[in-house]
């Protein structure tokens, strides 16, 4: 298959996949989120590490499909190092909450390249998919502890203030990883809030930009109308001139000729 072929595959291969990727990508936080918020029977949980091997077999299916139809494979591992990540970590059980963490930013990039046209939309979808993948974490690790977070519902309630940038203060993480985290939501929290703000200000510079797109045509066309009243007007006196021009050139050239057979 040659390099224009593969390109082309490629291309297409990512854009039918990108949506379903994206679901099961959700699929798995859930799963994990259950497995790790809330006590479940042995049935449930064989059930659930059942449906997680299946989307870690979709997620290696796409990954060698995507890297044998790549026109250039080394730069294809390099850029979606995230992808290659996630299929590995599997077979290393102790870095579980990795994989979560590696799942989250890979949701988070397909969401942004499904829905760049929609900044709004894709900030609400991101808060709340940080939120909850947020207070799960710190619910898995701060549930053992002394700390003033002892059920699931604690853990989004502090998710939901520190995003926002309140923090009352009433729940907060004691271990490392959970304030981790907190510093993530802080960032996140700043971020999210700076881009509403931005999408705000462009909503109004777009309402008054066609306002200001007429008055400029409007000027432009009052001033063609100027220009159009002068032309006229100086129309009639360059005709008179061409006129007396036309009838001076015939004598002039009469002269010229009496003058050549005098001498």
């Amino acid at each position: 298959m040659d390099r224009t072929r593969r390109t082309i595959l490629f291309e297409a291969a990512e854009r039918v996949l990108e949506a379903p990727m994206l679901l099961l990508s959700l699929l798995f936080l859930v799963c994990e989120l259950l497995l790790h918020a809330f006590t479940l029977s042995l049935d449930t949980q064989s059930m659930i590490d059942s449906l997680l091997w299946v989307i870690w077999g979709a997620f290696t299916a796409e990954l060698l499909l995507k890297l044998y139809l790549a026109p250039d494979r080394k730069q294809f591992l390099r850029a979606h190092w995230i992808d290659v990540v996630i299929v590995a970590l599997p077979f290393l059980r102790f870095l579980r909450l990795l994989r979560i963490v590696l799942v989250t930013a890979r949701a988070l990039r397909s969401i942004r390249t499904i829905m760049h046209q929609h900044t709004l939309s894709l900030v609400g979808l991101t808060s709340i998919t940080t939120v909850i993948i947020a207070a799960a974490l710190v619910f898995a690790v701060e549930r053992h502890t002394d700390g003033p977070i002892e059920t699931f519902g604690d853990a989004l309630w502090w998710a939901a203030t520190t995003i926002t940038t309140v923090g009352y203060g009433d729940m907060y993480p004691t271990t490392s990883f959970g304030r981790g985290v907190a510093v993530f939501l802080m960032v996140t929290g700043i971020t999210l809030f700076g881009l509403i703000t931005a999408n705000v200000a462009a909503l109004f510079v777009e309402e008054s930009s066609p306002l200001i797109q007429s008055q400029r045509l409007e000027q432009v066309l009052n001033r063609l109308e100027q220009l159009e009243q002068k032309l006229e007007q100086q129309t009639p006196s360059r005709r008179l001139r061409m006129r007396r021009y036309r009838r001076r050139e015939p004598r002039r050239v009469s002269h010229i000729a009496t003058d050549d057979t005098t001498t």
